[in-house]
Parts: C-alpha cells; sequence; structure tokens
C-alpha cells in the first residue's frame, strides 16, 4: 500500500468553493502544489460540489474525499474551453480544431498515490456520449456525416509505484473511469462505479488496469454499459475477488493484449443481467499471450452470454482494424471451475485462429441453463469434467440488457 506522510490539508484552504457553479481547477492545483512541497500528505475534500477543468496529481498524495464531497467535470463543452460540436461541418473541419481534452484526473511517472473516501468523481458524461461514434452510427441514415468528438476518460493514472483506490463512487464518465496504467502495486478495493447500461453511455468502461504487476481489485460493485473489470495491454500477478457485476462486459481480459497476460485469478465474484460474464477476446494486429488464468466461484444469472474465449473479436469503432500482422494472440492455460450459470441465451463460445488454436482450456464443476450450447471454433480439445448443460429455449435472459 501507498507510504503517505501524517499530514492534513483541507482543499477549501486553497480557494476551492463546493457550490455546484464555481469552476476550482486553480484551486486544487495550489493545494496539491502544497501537499508536494511539503513532501506529501492527505489533501481532504470537503463536502460539496466542486466542478473543475483537468488537473495532476503528485506522489505521496491522499486525495481523500469525504461523504457529500464531489468533484465534477463540467456539464457544458464551453466551460471547458472547447467548441459547440454543432458548429463544424465535417470530421475534418472537427479534427482540426479540437484536440481530445485531458482526462478530470490525472498523473504520471508518480510513487504512493491514493484516492479514497466515500465520495464521488462524477464525469458529467451526457453531453459527451451524444456526440460518441455511437451515436453517429445511429443518426448515419438522417444525419450522415454527423461529427464525433473525442472523449477523455475520467481518471488516469500513468505510472506509478503504490496506487490505492479505495471507498469512492465514480460516475457517468465520458469514456472508460479508472484507467491504471503501467503500475506496480495496485489495489482497488470497495469502489462503486455507475453509469447508464441502456446503450445511451457508450465506452464507460469501469475498471481498466494493465499494464502493470500485483494488481488486486476486490469487493467492487459495478453496474455500466460497456466492461465492468477489463485488464487491457497486460498485467502479471492478477488477484480479481469478491466483486459484484451487474450489467456490462463482465470481467475481461483484451481485447488489447500485446503486453500480455500471465496468472489472473478471479474468485468469489457475481454477474447478474450482464451481457458477458467470463470473457476473453483479442485479435489479429493487437495481439499477445494470454496464459495461467483462472476463474472459480463463479456465480451468474441473467447473462446473455456466459463464457467467452475469442481471438476473432471484431470492434465495431474499429472494423477495418489491421493493426501490427506480426501481433497474433494467443490462448492457452485456462481453467474454469465451480461456476453456477442460470439462464443464459448462450452458454459460451470458444473460437481460437486457424494459426492460432486455442489450447489446454478446462471446463470443470458447471451447471448452467441456456438457450444455446458452447460455439467451439479452432480450439483444441477443451477439456468439460463435470458440466451439467440444461439447453432449451426461453430460459435466457428476462431483461433488456445494452447494446453490445
Amino acid at each position: 500500500l501507498p507510504n503517505i506522510p501524517d499530514r492534513t490539508f483541507n482543499l477549501a484552504d486553497y480557494g476551492a468553493v463546493g457550490d455546484a457553479h464555481t469552476l476550482n481547477p486553480a484551486a486544487f492545483t495550489r493545494a496539491i502544489a502544497a501537499v508536494k512541497a511539503a513532501g506529501g500528505g492527505r489533501l481532504v475534500v470537503p463536502a460539496g460540489v466542486f466542478i473543475t477543468a483537468p488537473f495532476v496529481l503528485c506522489s505521496n498524495l491522499d486525495l481523500h474525499l469525504v461523504a457529500g464531497a464531489v468533484i465534477k467535470a463540467p456539464e457544458t463543452f464551453a466551460e471547458l474551453g472547447l467548441p459547440d460540436p454543432t458548429s463544424f461541418k465535417t470530421q475534418a473541419e472537427a479534427n482540426a480544431a479540437y484536440n481530445v481534452p485531458d482526462p478530470l484526473i490525472t498523473g504520471s511517472k508518480l510513487h504512493d498515490v491514493a484516492l479514497t473516501g466515500p465520495g464521488t468523481i462524477d464525469g458529467s458524461g451526457a453531453h459527451w456520449w451524444a456526440w460518441s461514434e455511437r451515436a453517429a452510427r445511429n443518426v448515419a441514415k438522417t444525419q450522415p456525416g454527423r461529427v464525433v468528438y473525442r472523449r477523455p476518460h475520467l481518471v488516469v493514472i500513468n505510472g506509478c509505484d503504490r496506487l490505492l483506490v479505495s471507498q469512492l463512487t465514480f460516475t457517468n464518465s465520458s469514456m472508460f473511469h479508472l484507467v491504471p496504467k503501467n503500475i506496480n502495486d495496485l489495489t482497488i478495493e470497495r469502489v462503486k462505479v455507475r453509469a447508464p447500461w441502456d446503450g445511451s453511455a457508450p465506452n464507460t468502461d469501469a475498471i481498466d488496469p494493465g499494464p502493470g504487476t500485483n494488481f488486486w481489485i476486490h469487493h467492487c460493485d459495478i453496474d455500466t454499459g460497456d466492461d465492468d473489470i477489463v485488464i487491457k495491454s497486460g498485467g502479471t500477478r492478477v488477484l480479481i475477488e469478491d466483486n459484484t457485476i451487474r450489467h456490462g462486459h463482465g470481467i475481461s481480459i483484451g481485447s488489447e493484449t500485446t503486453a500480455g497476460i500471465h496468472g489472473m485469478l478471479v474468485r468469489r465474484c457475481t454477474f447478474e443481467d450482464t451481457d458477458t460474464g467470463i470473457r476473453i477476446k483479442s485479435m489479429r494486429g493487437a495481439g499477445g499471450l494470454v496464459e495461467n488464468v483462472r476463474y472459480t466461484e463463479i456465480t451468474m444469472k441473467n447473462v446473455a452470454t456466459a463464457i467467452t474465449l475469442q481471438l476473432d473479436y471484431v470492434d465495431n469503432n474499429r472494423p477495418d482494424f489491421k493493426g501490427d500482422p506480426t501481433k497474433i494472440p494467443a490462448i492457452r492455460h485456462i481453467l474454469i471451475d465451480r461456476v453456477t450459470i442460470e439462464g443464459s441465451r448462450n452458454a459460451g463460445l470458444i473460437h481460437g485462429l486457424p494459426d492460432s488454436p486455442i489450447t489446454d482450456i478446462t471446463l470443470r464443476d458447471i451447471t448452467l441453463t441456456a438457450e444455446k450450447d458452447f460455439d467451439l471454433k479452432d480450439a483444441t480439445s477443451p477439456t468439460f469434467e463435470r458440466v451439467t448443460r440444461t439447453i432449451k429455449p426461453g430460459v435466457g435472459p428476462k431483461k433488456i440488457t445494452g447494446e453490445h
């Protein structure tokens, strides 16, 4: 865990106003500079709604949000100094005039950082979602050439030794919520993430760590419309346990697996009303080796596709993606055991590639009810041990989940 000096600073002492109107980036910057100058400490965000543009963290810092404290992104493009997207007639015109903003909270090349407390970090994403790739596709027939605004993530920490995220609620990011990249010793615990799951809030991934080493993600409660917990790019020694996943795409690996995944255990997790449950996805051009992964003591209810191991994944936002032709994905040494699946549409999909079949896959002690059985392709003799399958029409999810 991070080593934070025993000093306390209060954001209000640096001019911050939590009235849900005042913009506070200068106050955050002054307060964090004071923490840094003192050699580190806890910066307390008091109760109130603190609107702010992006700000940057420092090492030896615990950003602590008390109960009732909200750090919130502006709700309009103008408050971020961005042009109104309706002012552009073409995508090229928009691209020339617009750079994607920084995430609301960022930090890089740090050590000993914590984001803690029962408060909330709110991305105010609704005005961004209306100008997403999905929104443009949805109106392509009536509004051809509609402009797309590239969206920022909510919190991105890129490069940190010892990062703790504890108790916070993250909500309504314009895109991914929490992105810890290049982290050694990451703990995410008792966190809530919330975003609409009805298709109106695209790409609102909850927790997207990787690459890095020693990840522990536990006792989180996640309800979004996209990946709930997903290891992207790579990771070594990953433990994900005791989480509740309510909507979205489950606990996943990929689709970017170039750095490889070596050693991941997912246990005692519950999935309710998700599009997918267990999911490892990659594609030619963005692949690496995924190996030594175990999912155990898993319960699923109303999950559309329970188990997915897929090397022929297609990204709807990049359907023509080619990538690096030398980056061929591979999956091997996977154990899925002690799983109960109730009311799925599809038991699972296991798809390798002709030149990279999925190997050494074992499914053991699984009880499932689903409308369709497993779909297998380019998988070398997957092992099914004590797998009880009830396949019949009409047993699938009773609720409509968000867009895949």
